[in-house]
């Protein structure tokens, strides 16, 4: 009976995830949700191989199928080995956003000796193409209707149990068609002609938005981090507006970036107008300067929201080239653009402190070192250096800008936090594992003594703020007026409404963390 081979195939690497995840983790409630969710898509795998047999060249079709059973199965339990979390949309965003030189930066920071045990899934692999695995018999009606009844059956209580949020096909595929809607609706309102109409209620020369790369506000020294990460800043503080409760929408770039230049929140998470569009209707040339890549696996949704800018310029272009520009690069290139006549925004989005933590400063910014030498303290050590070097990038711009005496203005934050065994014992920025640091950023601005503000501007640098009401914000803080700008989600207005600072699955980030 061929069935029974079939069946310890397919069971074979269910258990075997299972036993890793509670040998090398300690079991977690999730652990028994991801297992009954694996059954029921192990049965549902058997029955499709089983009905595969009855056609010509079932062998293969089944063959295939199980190829790929094990493969979502090696991925499952891979991440969890090394991060403790469970597949989900933000994963699948970030692989589509992320090029080669991404992936092995990634893979040389994270790896982790728990991997070896993967190896294991590999023991049936002659068995995936044996003849005698899988035979073609004779097709028997009763069998076929009773077999889609049944997958008919568990996917129906898959979807209602929601036990269907822990299988990777349906996520990747899911969230693949999402990522796309979204790349398209955004491509679509680049080229159709805008319904936008603007007022301009003061006259400014330049605005230059800095947006950061993974930096926590807790590893800064401007707001109290135990290093001096941030002594030229420091100097310019008494020009310097510094906001201490500002948080990001998500710990992944595209998901922040989306809500921070488009109109797209929590409230409506539809992407609708983009802040560039706005800009440039209020008669502003933008810019957009980055020294990240213009692609990853498809055009990304930060690229096809840069378009839209008069002009746009991408450094780090090679995605196999083994240097690693430092984002100082950038800043000969703004220097360049702040000659441009006429009123301009510049947008300068850094790789900041992206890892792997050791390429994104030169040696002369190795200045901290840790007296108790191990992974944990050598890690830490490195970002802190990253910030060191931020905060010599940031604190140019607004040296550069502020030499030209016109009106001027620059905002500096950052997409998202970043955890660095702060609250917990890892470091980097997952979804499925939330801490405060992941999503507290700095959030600084400065302003030339000629900038005109706004008749209802108001500084409260405690104020509760969520970065995706940044397009609310910065519009205000320029003066421009229209139709969906709401001036009681902007930071600078004296207008200014609190909200609940929703993050994940309706959860209140102030609830949760504070």
């Amino acid at each position: 009976m061929y069935w029974k081979q079939n069946i310890i195939l397919l069971v074979y690497p269910l258990f075997l995830s299972f036993i890793l995840e509670v040998c090398i983790h300690e079991i977690e409630f999730s652990t028994f949700l991801n297992l009954a969710e694996n059954i029921l898509f192990t049965i549902i795998t058997f029955l499709v191989i089983n009905q595969a047999s009855n056609f010509k060249l079932g062998n293969k079709i089944a063959a295939l199928i199980i190829v790929f059973f094990y493969i979502f199965f090696l991925i499952e339990t891979g991440l969890y080995l090394l991060f403790q979390t469970r597949m989900n949309a933000s994963y699948i965003y970030v692989i589509l956003s992320t090029n080669y030189d991404e992936v092995k930066e990634f893979s040389l920071v994270y790896y982790s000796n728990n991997l070896i045990w993967l190896l294991l899934f590999f023991i049936p692999i002659k068995s995936f193409f044996s003849k005698k695995t899988h035979q073609q018999v004779k097709v028997k009606s009763i069998n076929v209707i009773v077999s889609l009844v049944f997958i008919f059956i568990m996917l129906i209580f898959l979807k209602h149990s929601k036990l269907i949020v822990y299988n990777l096909p349906y996520i990747s595929i899911k969230s693949y068609i999402q990522y796309q809607e979204q790349i398209e609706s955004i491509k679509e309102f680049n080229i159709t002609k805008k319904n936008i109409e603007t007022k301009s209620v003061t006259e400014n020369d330049v605005i230059v938005v800095i947006i950061g790369e993974s930096t926590t506000s807790k590893h800064m020294g401007i707001y109290g981090y135990k290093r001096n990460t941030t002594p030229k800043l420091k100097e310019l503080s008494d020009s310097l507006i510094v906001y201490k409760n500002v948080i990001s929408p998500h710990v992944f770039t595209t998901g922040s970036m989306l809500d921070i230049l488009t109109l797209s929140n929590y409230e409506n998470q539809k992407t609708s107008n983009t802040l560039i569009d706005y800009l440039k209707n209020a008669k502003y040339q933008v810019f957009w300067l980055s020294n990240q890549r213009a692609v990853g696996i498809h055009d990304n949704i930060i690229s096809q929201l840069a378009s839209a800018a008069d002009e746009s310029l991408f450094l780090a272009y090679n995605d196999y080239r083994n240097t690693t520009l430092y984002d100082e690069v950038l800043l000969p290139i703004l220097d360049e653009k702040l000659k441009v006549k006429g009123k301009k925004v510049i947008f300068l989005h850094l790789i900041g402190s992206h890892y792997d933590y050791r390429k994104r400063y030169p040696k002369g910014f190795d200045t901290f070192f840790s007296k108790i030498k191990n992974n944990k303290t050598q890690i830490i050590d490195k970002y802190d250096n990253t910030i060191l070097y931020n905060d010599f990038i940031v604190s140019e711009v607004i040296k550069i800008v502020s030499k030209r005496e016109e009106k001027s203005a620059v905002i500096y934050f950052s997409d998202h936090g970043e955890e660095v065994y702060d609250v917990a014992d890892f470091f980097g920025h997952f979804e499925d594992k939330p801490t405060s640091t992941m999503y507290e950023v700095p959030f600084l601005v400065y302003m030339s003594p000629a900038f005109e503000k706004p008749t209802d501007f108001l500084i409260d640098k405690t104020r509760v703020f969520m970065l995706d009401d940044f397009p609310h914000s910065l519009t205000h803080f320029m003066g421009i007026e229209s139709e969906l700008l709401k001036k009681n989600r902007s930071i600078f207005s004296s207008k200014f409404v609190k909200r609940k600072r929703v993050i994940l699955n309706n959860k209140n980030f102030d609830s949760i963390f504070r």
